[in-house]
């Protein structure tokens, strides 16, 4: 399967080439998916009635990036006044039609942007088109020592998804890309750490627009690894086109590091400690001529402490008949340490073509003790004590080949991309079990080592077509192979006898997709952007029993649309409809039984299957002055929705080798999920020295199976302002609740965090102290989850409260260097992004540690 795969891929691509190379132009034309709107602000005094036409792209000078919104006004030289008007759309691109024969000059204008005029614009009978590329350079610009661009809000709307500028935020200062994701709009962090992006798991996490094969074991772990410091930005797109990979049930998060493409040498480095977190980061770029190199390394410790309390009680035939009753009281310490080191190069070959590449490596540490009393009484009445070591090791590895290949026609071009990742994955658990005198009962030894690859190749063309539209097409191969060699050995003092098992397994799921998009106007005010996508996948798993194994294969058509409408200047309504694959990953496959205490066990199950998911979203977005608000209305609905699944059953205490009630945790395809909601996202400045942002999500989820259901309302809340005193002294403040959220089997538990950041500028704006406070005014966070069986032969309420001690303060001091110089902006870069697969949320045993 997998030479069939490569060798499709390999006739796209001579084929997407081949059409390219025939199609290049004569005339150079802007691209666009759809056309910009007009602006009431730019109304003409004289309408045009002629033949000539004025298109272009809009770009900050600095990054490249397209400059939405901004306002374009066509001037007759002659006259002294404005004939034309518009605002730029998504890509910064903007055009004007009908123009009559004459010499013009446009004005480009946008707030936080200088001011700039274009002159002496000729149209005629014989050159009646232009195609124009317009740098606007920020408004407070400073190319000194260090770069200081304009400044940016630290939530931008940016119409098919909210930005979260990381960097602008001093409350992320010295911590971890988990502690960034608590201020996301539309993205909520759970008790332990798992990402919620509007009450939903199924997210898919970007690192640079490419995936990472160390988000699918856990994503929560997975988000400890990353700096906040090294962190520029955090994308949030809530309906995917079909250019993504099978589109988007809640959505897809891009964390953007931190890069520069200016020319010369320039870095930075941070160091950081702290009573829960120390850290030290370091990072170089240079560019010189047509060859740019940039380097990263770092490393984070972390430390922590927190207490649980687990109840639970058994039923025999009814509620009213209670079997037995189980409880665990202790204490835990955790620790880890984590480092990171990446390196990226570019080589522009001439103008039209360039490559890219890249290597990333993480490496990880976590150490857990824990020491808990247990206490069942009933039908198996028994004392005892538990010692956990918990220690998990991995290391993964991202590489990646980009090849870009630029045509004659503005943006029109062909991009090949390959990438491998692997994540290798050693878990082992040690458990001492002791009678209530201390008496040695048994020792058991848990090991599982893991491995997760993944191998990709892209392939994706833009193609201008007539009457400002655009056609994009595009086909993707995805080879993964997962595997896990667990082990049991358990070693019984009472009856000086050891017992050993092992659990085998592979995975195997190949992929391979094409696409096609294409965009164009419904007149002036309308816009409409569709595509298609279709997938097949087949998948193996691989057991040390033959008679476990299977294999399957399925394909999908995945249709997207999107339409957008504006009501009248800086008002936009958009509607979209889309579906989204959800394949499980690691975390969900791995058979491997984690003994979670002497009750607990938390396995995944390796015959799940992809969900399907359809989405609806109507949103409403706006600006005025110095104030940005969005609103949005949307719908999921899931069929056979992936969900953890409790039972109690009877099991072999492995120290007493008698019968005890076990709670296993695992997951299937058991429930339709349909979640109702509404966001609401808006920043403003009441004053320039003060910015205040917030974000509230409201939804309601129906969970239904054919033996249990559960539903409710939620919702989630997270506000940040900052203040600028002068003189290199600003403050931020941040934080977030979090409602109760309702699962299949129960309920778990609210929460909120706050943060608070001072910082003061050094060394003429090269250096800076910051001090950061996480939940300063209260010392520790108390989580109350719930869990219940209700089927006959299974009835039991379990109930845990975890304690974290979550205060800390930390001390950051930073320090930049190097001489930039502007040369031109660094071209926009395509990447890979893997948003196919469900991950990890490291959240499998609803809060039981």
């Amino acid at each position: 399967m997998k030479k069939i795969l490569l060798l499709t891929l390999l006739s796209c691509a001579t084929t997407a080439s081949t059409w390219a190379q025939n199609n290049q132009p004569n005339t150079p034309r802007p691209q666009a998916s759809a056309p910009a709107p007009s602006a009431a602000s730019a109304a003409p005094q004289l309408a045009p009635q002629g033949t000539g036409k004025i298109a272009g792209v809009v770009l900050d000078s600095a990054t490249s990036k397209p400059v939405e919104f901004a306002t374009i006004a066509l001037v007759n030289t002659t006259t002294g006044k404005t004939v034309d008007g518009t605002i730029t759309d998504d890509r910064g691109r903007f055009s004007l039609n009908r123009i009559p024969n004459g010499t013009y000059k446009l004005n480009i204008s946008f707030v936080g942007y200088e001011t700039k005029e274009v002159k002496n614009l000729s149209l005629s009978a014989g050159n009646n088109e232009l195609n124009l590329r317009i740098d606007l350079a920020p408004a407070q610009t400073r190319l000194q020592e260090v770069t200081v661009v304009g400044e940016k809000p630290l939530i931008e709307d940016k119409v098919d998804r909210l930005v979260y500028n990381a960097e602008k935020d001093i409350t992320n200062t010295g911590g971890t890309a988990a502690d960034v994701m608590q201020k996301v709009p539309s993205v909520s962090l759970d008790q332990d750490g798992n990402i919620q992006m509007r009450g939903s798991g199924n997210v898919r996490v970007l690192i640079n627009g490419k995936p990472s094969t160390m988000m699918a074991g856990s994503v929560a772990d997975a988000l400890k690894q990353i700096p906040a410091d090294v962190i520029k930005s955090v994308e949030v797109i809530t309906s995917p086109s079909a250019k993504y990979d099978a589109e988007g049930t809640a959505g897809i998060i891009n964390i953007i590091t931190k890069k520069n493409g200016l020319q010369g040498v320039t870095g930075g480095v941070t160091l950081t400690g702290g009573t829960r977190a120390s850290s030290g980061n370091a990072n170089v770029s240079a560019r010189k001529g047509k060859i740019g190199v940039n380097v990263m390394a770092g490393t984070h410790l972390f430390y922590n402490r927190g207490e649980i309390n687990l109840n639970q009680v058994n039923y025999a035939g009814s509620l009213n008949e209670v079997r037995s009753t189980s409880t665990q009281t202790g204490t835990n310490k955790a620790n880890g340490q984590f480092g990171f080191g990446q390196l990226g190069v570019e080589y522009d070959i001439n103008d039209n073509n360039s490559l890219a590449a890249g290597i990333r490596m993480n490496s990880g540490q976590f150490k857990m003790r824990a020491n808990q009393q247990s206490v069942s009484t009933g039908t198996f009445a028994d004392e005892s004590l538990l010692g956990m070591k918990n220690e998990n090791e991995r290391l993964s590895m991202d590489v990646n080949f980009d090849y870009t290949l630029r045509f004659k026609k503005p943006q029109q071009e062909l991009t090949f991309l390959s990438l491998y990742s692997q994540t290798d994955q050693d878990n082992t658990v040690n458990n001492g079990f002791f009678s209530k005198n201390g008496a040695p009962r048994s020792l058991q030894r848990n090991t599982n080592d893991g491995l997760n690859q993944e191998l990709t190749f892209q392939l994706d063309y833009a193609h201008p077509m007539p009457k400002n539209t655009l056609l994009e097409i595009g086909a993707k191969g995805i080879l993964r192979d997962v595997s896990s060699d667990a082990r049991y050995h358990t070693q019984n003092f009472q009856e000086n006898r050891n017992y050993d098992s092992l659990n085998i397994f592979s995975y195997r799921q190949d992929v391979i997709a094409s696409y096609l998009s294409y965009g164009f106007n419904l007149g002036k005010k309308t816009q409409l952007k569709f595509g298609a996508r279709y997938e097949y996948t087949e998948v193996a798993g691989d057991f040390l029993k033959d008679e476990q194994n299977f294999t399957a294969d399925y394909d999908n058509f995945i249709p997207n649309i999107t339409l957008a409408y504006d009501l009248k200047q800086n008002h936009k309504l958009r509607a979209s409809f889309t579906q989204r694959i959800q394949r499980p990953q690691l975390f969900f496959l791995n058979p491997y039984r984690q003994q979670q205490g002497r009750n607990v066990i938390v396995y995944g199950n390796p015959e799940l299957d992809a969900e399907l998911t359809d989405a609806y979203e109507l949103n409403y977005s706006t600006f005025f002055k110095t104030t940005s608000l969005n609103v949005s209305a949307y719908m999921r609905v899931t069929d056979n929705a992936i969900e953890s699944v409790s039972s109690s059953e009877r099991g072999i205490d492995p120290g007493t080798n008698e019968e005890i009630d076990i709670t296993s945790i695992t997951f299937a395809n058991i429930a339709k999920n349909k979640t109702y909601g509404m966001s609401f996202s808006g920043s403003t400045k009441p004053i320039p020295a003060w910015n205040i942002n917030g974000n509230v999500n409201l939804y309601y989820v129906d969970l239904q199976s054919p033996t249990l259901a559960n539903s409710g309302f939620m919702y989630n809340i997270n506000v940040s302002s900052g203040y600028t005193f002068g003189k290199g002294i600003s403050a931020q403040f941040s934080g977030g609740f979090n409602a109760p959220r309702v699962s299949l089997q129960g309920k778990f538990s609210s929460f909120s965090y706050h943060n608070l950041a001072i910082r003061k500028e050094l060394f003429d704006k090269k250096g800076a102290l910051s001090l950061g406070m996480d939940n300063p005014f209260r010392e520790a966070l108390t989580f109350d989850n719930s869990q219940y069986g209700r089927r006959p032969g299974n009835l039991f309420d379990l109930s845990t409260e975890v304690t974290q001690y979550n205060r800390g303060f930390r001390l950051t001091f930073e320090y930049r260097f190097g001489k930039l110089e502007q040369n031109r902006p660094p071209r926009r870069k395509k990447s890979i992004r893997n948003d196919d697969a469900k991950q990890g949320d490291g959240g499998g045993a609803g809060g039981v540690q």
